[in-house]
């Protein structure tokens, strides 16, 4: 156990795998934060409904099964499946995740065996486990697999209501057999790629959550969820369309960039990476461009750019003519208002940093909205729904570019001008107290949206946790920090152990990436500087602190996601916040040098060549990179 926290303490991902089944398998789940369900069909279990877009088993009828756990914090699903006009269920499978630990486990009932709907039967009577590796059952993993560990069809009325308490807190580490897949992900393969519409525009944390990175061997996912999802991989008499995208959605050849790369994806040869010395020479002529986030509605009066290097000059373009400069302090995003954007302008970003200039980024085209949204403009939601009291900021999901106002109490508005899709905003009355609600609705151009369902504030927690660094460990020339394990609103101090308080941040989420600690510290992170970091709501937590800084030297290589050929960029997965990284081919010719999760390239890569990338902080660049092939298509 000590050298397992002395690794995550350091950055190092470390899944936990089990060789137990049986009762030593609910033991394990039960100790790991994942509710033991009572006996299924039971007192405690709500019969949800049939589903009736059942994709997977789709000419048997399946039931839905939901228990949902207070102590721990958690949730089951059965789904009993039988043949049309049978009571018995052939096919039974519980999930059950923990939605504090973001840990979950897997039962079956045995091969060859039957349970009787409605009838209630103990978990002790299923298989789990490694039991299921032992007998042969499936690879659960295989197909359970992204944010959670639940395939949700959307608009399916079993679900209604249900998709909040599904979501875990973050990534979900399933607890299986170790040569099982241990959720890889999430992927980043649609970061740089351009596309009328984006699936990760929903697909995304906190809300319908991230894909796997199905790059990494999960056929099953890939085969039997996303191209069935997708209509791709039906039996040629299957009465069921696919559930993506949704109802309501463009056509779903709006979305075929981002379709195609993440089916390219699935069928690319996998390539692990590994950490190699390097000695490349830096391109002092060479920075890549930012990235201008889409998509840009017509009457926005706010744009976002991403990617940008610390203390880079960004500006931004219309129709080619310069409308506003910053001096970038985050790589997530930096906003610029401008005047009401038109239908058919052109928006570009450009950085510069010491002596380079980079080229252009991709052109972002702004579009109509009434062209989107047929219909009128749809409701906003307040995202997260999981509201405080005492906490003082909520966030909402929307159109990007919408003016958003939000109601407290029904009454009270503010309103503010946005520029991607999900927003921060302070209501009028607060700090929060229980039961106090909130709506929003949004406008644009003279379009105005319904309002959204209320959301409630609750009581706060206890007892808060001390706040944590990702990564645990910090570097000179460090600039930038992301937090984690905050409660969502909470208060929290961030602090140079020698220095005193730098600055109090809240955010409506558990974690806040990009936290300017250089701004004022006045100046970047030195060896054997320490942070802190606390948090309080109505009450206070304890402090969670970083190790000293160490020395250059012991910077890490990044990591980056297999590209595909054809690509112009690479999506980087693990990195030093802020850091700049800079990627080589295989001659030591330097690609590109830029921050953010997305790097772009001077050339398309090609199949099966080695890339590699490396980082730098301030002066500082490590001694080691990460080299991967590039991905080229199973044949």
């Amino acid at each position: 156990p000590t050298i397992l926290t002395e690794l995550e303490r350091g950055g190092i991902v470390v899944y936990k795998s089990t060789n137990a089944g049986g009762s030593k398998y609910i033991a394990e789940c039960q100790a790991a934060g994942v509710p033991i369900p009572p006996p299924i069909f039971g007192p405690g279990w709500n019969f949800q409904g049939e589903l009736k877009e059942e994709f997977i088993s789709w000419n048997s009828t399946t039931d839905l099964w939901r228990y949902t756990s207070t102590s721990p914090a958690g949730v089951c699903l059965a789904l009993p499946r039988s043949p049309s006009g049978s009571n018995q269920a052939s096919l039974l499978g519980v999930i059950c995740l923990g939605t504090e630990t973001s840990k979950a486990c897997f039962w079956d009932n045995p091969s060859g065996t039957s349970f009787t709907k409605g009838v209630p039967v103990d978990i002790s009577q299923f298989k789990g486990g490694f039991d299921l590796v032992a007998n042969g059952q499936g690879v659960c993993s295989d197909c359970h697999a992204g944010e959670n560990p639940f395939v949700v069809h959307p608009d399916t009325s079993a679900f209604s209501g249900l998709t909040p308490s599904l979501k875990p807190g973050s990534w979900y580490d399933p607890l299986v057999a170790a040569s099982w897949p241990q959720n890889p992900g999430p992927t980043g393969v649609l970061n740089g790629v351009a596309s009328n519409e984006k699936c990760d525009s929903c697909h995304n944390q906190g809300y319908a959550g991230r894909f796997p990175d199905v790059s990494l061997a999960l056929p099953g996912y890939c085969s039997s969820v996303l191209k069935n999802a997708l209509d791709m991989s039906f039996p040629g008499n299957s009465p069921f369309p696919g559930t993506m995208p949704p109802a309501g959605s463009p056509a779903r050849s709006e979305y075929n960039n981002h379709i195609n790369k993440l089916i390219a994806a699935c069928d690319n040869y996998p390539s692990v990476g590994e950490v190699v010395d390097v000695k490349f020479p830096d391109n002092p002529g060479l920075i890549s461009p930012p990235q201008v986030i889409d998509p840009l509605f017509a009457c926005a009066s706010m744009i976002a750019v991403k990617g940008a290097i610390y203390n880079a000059k960004v500006t931004l373009f219309i129709n080619g003519s310069a409308v506003g400069s910053l001096i970038a302090h985050s790589t997530v995003q930096e906003n610029f208002t401008v005047p009401n954007l038109q239908v058919g302008d052109k928006v570009t970003a450009q950085q510069e940093f010491a002596s380079a200039t980079s080229a252009m980024s991709a052109q972002v085209i702004v579009k109509d909205h009434q062209v989107e949204y047929p219909a009128g403009l749809p409701a906003p939601t307040i995202e997260p729904d999981l509201i405080y009291e005492c906490a003082e900021t909520i966030a909402v999901r929307h159109v990007p570019g919408a003016i958003v106002t939000v109601y407290s109490n029904n009454g009270s508005p503010v309103s503010g001008s946005t520029s991607t899709g999900w927003t921060a905003f302070w209501p009028g009355i607060r700090p929060f107290t229980v039961g106090q609600s909130f709506t929003a609705e949004i406008s644009l151009c003279k379009d105005t949206s319904p309002k959204s369902a209320d959301a409630f504030a609750v009581a706060a927690p206890p007892t808060l946790p001390a706040p944590t660094f990702n990564p645990a460990a910090i570097y000179p020339g460090q600039q930038l920090v992301t937090l984690e394990n905050l409660v969502n609103g909470a208060f929290t101090t961030v602090a140079e152990v020698g220095t005193g308080d730098l600055f109090t941040l809240t955010t409506p989420i558990s974690w806040f990436p990009d936290a300017d600690v250089a701004t004022p510290l006045g100046r970047s992170i030195l060896s054997g500087d320490v942070l802190s970091a606390r948090q309080r709501l109505c009450t206070k937590g304890p402090e969670g602190e970083t190790p000293p800084a160490g020395k250059c030297e012991e910077l890490p290589a990044p990591k980056i996601q297999q590209p595909t050929a054809g690509d112009n960029f690479v999506v980087v997965t693990q990195a030093v916040p802020g850091a700049r990284i800079h990627i080589y081919d295989n001659g030591g010719t330097e690609l590109g040098d830029g921050s953010g999760n997305v790097i772009t390239l001077t050339r398309v890569l090609i199949a099966g060549e080695a890339i590699t990338a490396v980082q730098q902080i301030g002066e500082c660049t490590g001694s080691t990179g990460y080299r991967i092939l590039v991905g080229k298509k199973r044949k």
